[in-house]
């Protein structure tokens, strides 16, 4: 068996000593675990978007329950991203930018995803904005403009897009019923086949599935954003392998 380098062993060390319940670092490619699967070769994914995609100390990403989703179903998924979420003893790689908002992401599509050319990316923006901003108009032209970077470096790139999940931190949030009625639109009038709607938003409820700031998704929250995204993946993945 091959031996860890130096620099893997002690980050694991430091990862298992310490007792924090999730914490988040950037990692460089070079640092991402190489894909070990001979059987099929891995499909990737990219979660894009904000802390909701990220996690943080007091809540979990969505793309830990995913992950094992896809796994036990045997889906051959690889997470893949710049930003490296820790829950325990687990370790997700992503593209969410906590405190962020989608102009940010535009600005920064073009880099992240040229080095993290995913097959399939899951965007989730629409936060970190005011209600008193009007933001609608501006999210909106984010998004579209993500997803024409994103299909101008991989044209055979899947995009799923969320309708956000709403919050009852109001009235900062109280835009988000709209929101998600233009990126609906958004999707339909792009009327490409890679770029598929996933509505987050339906039976949301934010006194159920988020944690006391009514914003970010405890767990049965991440479960559930899990869920729907795992449903709209398995209209686009290949079989899953049977071992």
């Amino acid at each position: 068996m091959r031996s860890l380098p130096t620099g893997t062993l002690l980050f694991l060390i430091l990862a298992l000593s310490k007792p924090v319940s999730a914490r988040f670092t950037i990692q460089p490619a070079s640092a991402q675990p190489a894909n070990t699967d001979t059987s099929s070769k891995a499909i990737t994914l990219l979660g894009f978007g904000d802390s909701i995609t990220q996690g943080g100390p007091d809540f979990v990403s969505y793309l830990f329950p995913l992950r094992k989703m896809v796994q036990q179903a045997g889906y051959p998924l690889k997470f893949i991203g710049p930003k490296a979420s820790i829950y325990q003893t687990d370790t997700v790689y992503n593209a969410g930018y906590s405190g962020k908002n989608a102009e940010f992401l535009a600005q920064k599509a073009d880099s992240i995803y040229t080095r993290f050319p995913a097959d399939l990316v899951l965007l989730h923006t629409g936060h970190n904005h005011f209600d008193t901003e009007n933001p609608v108009a501006g999210i909106v032209a984010a998004q579209k403009s993500i997803i024409t970077q994103l299909l101008s470096i991989n044209p055979r790139v899947i995009i799923l897009v969320a309708q956000v999940i709403t919050s009852g931190k109001l009235p900062k949030y109280s835009y988000i019923p709209a929101l998600n009625e233009q990126l609906r639109d958004l999707v339909k009038q792009l009327n490409n086949k890679q770029v598929i709607l996933v509505n987050q938003e339906k039976g949301w409820d934010w006194q159920t599935y988020t944690i006391a700031d009514k914003v970010h998704p405890n767990a049965l929250g991440a479960e559930k954003m899990a869920q729907t995204w795992f449903k709209a993946l398995k209209k686009v993945l290949p079989p899953p392998r049977k071992d």
